[in-house]
């Protein structure tokens, strides 16, 4: 094995490999049989050198010596076009493991607090029987997320097991937690990029939002995890608290030099939907934010977007920018699963309430439900499922309707256009 990669899955006819930065790239047959043949040398190859500039550049190799010239990172469009029961891949790429219910702080928009607080944790060895069985359904990263993960006292040895399975182990916290020891000792276990939340620059408003001190305790883990050489992505929540302040966070993150920040659009969680309402960025408000960040120069940090903030997307790109943009909207049912703090499965942490289980990952089996569940099969064919305008919408496949944990929440109805969309 190729010290960068972790995993090689073969899928149809190419190939999928998975690096330590959690980065997937697919080949083609040929492509893979030249990989194969020269990706072990010391010496970069004078043979095709611009598909091994782009390999090494991705991390998926390297060679003594050689610096790799940056390239633009290709994205896969196989869920862009796709309507069907069947997943696009034979497994997720992704699982977020909730290892916890439990958190020392108390964000009114926690997904997760209001129907898993009753629920039994798993215990050690039942969360390596997940992983086990993760890894062996052909999972690549596995997410230790919560409440606040760090607060299970064997998180290293489960990030160990993760790491023994060849897969790749990613952290979200809110940082409270997180030291020196801590931090190497996950290092060593294989961590390489952790997300730590953070929802705004201002500490009065950061707090406000987190609890007291979050501002103070996030920018400490964030300056403890750069000391020691992992990649800090950001995790914002979008409401109406902090919108206004998005596009400076923005600046404040290049400045820290912070490389990766995700917008995720607030969910009702523990909100009243009188509230949600009240807090849920508006079409236009939104997407004029979203076109200042467009228009900046080409530096960090990189910006994602969450599938529930394509739409805003949308209000500043033509069609034929859009087209250019890796997108394509809900990844529910493809890509990602969300397991509960009890090891029950559900399409993701907006769709966690009991309408939308799947089954329990202690005790089902992996395959047959990734495959054969109907909950899955109909999510995947939501272009069809959807009702209203968004159903004869240009742009569909951007953005595959949205949200459905928003959708469900504002109108009860998980098949219910965005009507927050205004294309």
């Amino acid at each position: 094995m190729i010290p960068e990669i972790v995993k090689i899955e073969k899928e149809g006819k190419n190939y999928l490999l998975f690096n330590k930065r959690g980065m997937v790239l697919e080949l083609s047959s040929k492509e893979y049989s030249i990989f194969s043949r020269f990706a072990r040398q010391k010496r970069f190859p004078s043979l095709h050198k611009e598909f091994f500039n782009r390999l090494c550049s991705y991390e998926m190799t390297s060679f003594n010596g050689y610096k790799a010239r940056k390239v633009p990172v290709e994205y896969s469009q196989k869920l862009l076009n796709h309507n069907s029961p069947e997943p696009v891949f034979k497994s997720p790429i992704v699982a977020h493991l909730g290892l916890t219910s439990s958190c020392n702080m108390g964000c009114k928009y926690c997904s997760v607090r209001k129907p898993y607080n009753k629920v039994s944790e798993l215990s050690t060895a039942e969360w390596k029987k997940v992983i086990g069985k993760l890894a062996g359904l052909g999972v690549f990263q596995i997410g230790f997320t919560g409440g606040e993960p760090t607060l299970r006292k064997d998180i290293v040895e489960l990030a160990k097991h993760v790491t023994k399975n060849k897969c790749t182990f990613n952290l979200t916290t809110n940082g409270w937690n997180l030291d020196e020891k801590l931090i190497v000792s996950l290092k060593k276990e294989g961590m390489r990029q952790c997300q730590v939340s953070l929802d705004c620059h201002i500490p009065a408003v950061n707090d406000r939002l987190r609890g007291k001190n979050s501002f103070e305790h996030a920018c400490y883990a964030i300056k403890l995890l750069k000391r020691n050489g992992i990649v800090v992505g950001i995790d914002c929540v979008v409401s109406k608290n902090n919108l206004p302040h998005i596009t400076e966070f923005v600046r404040w993150l290049s400045k820290e030099d912070i490389p990766y920040l995700t917008l995720i659009k607030i969910k009702q969680g523990d909100l009243s939907l009188e509230t949600f309402k009240r807090l849920y960025p508006g079409y236009f408000e939104y997407g004029k934010v979203i076109e200042q960040i467009c228009s900046r120069e080409n530096v960090m940090p990189c910006v994602t977007l969450d599938c529930g903030s394509v739409s805003n997307l949308q209000y500043t790109l033509n069609d034929d920018e859009l087209r250019k943009v890796p997108i394509a909207g809900c990844p529910a049912g493809h890509t990602l699963l969300s397991i509960a703090p009890n090891g029950d499965i559900y399409p993701c942490v907006a769709l966690g309430s009991p309408e939308f289980y799947i089954g329990n990952a202690l005790k089902d089996d992996l395959n047959h439900l990734w495959n054969d569940n109907t909950i899955l099969q109909e999510l995947r064919q939501v272009k069809s499922e959807v009702k209203g305008r968004c159903k004869d919408c240009s742009r569909l496949d951007h953005c595959r309707a949205g949200c459905r944990g928003i959708a469900y929440s504002l109108y009860n109805d998980v098949w219910e256009s965005d009507k927050t969309c205004r294309r």
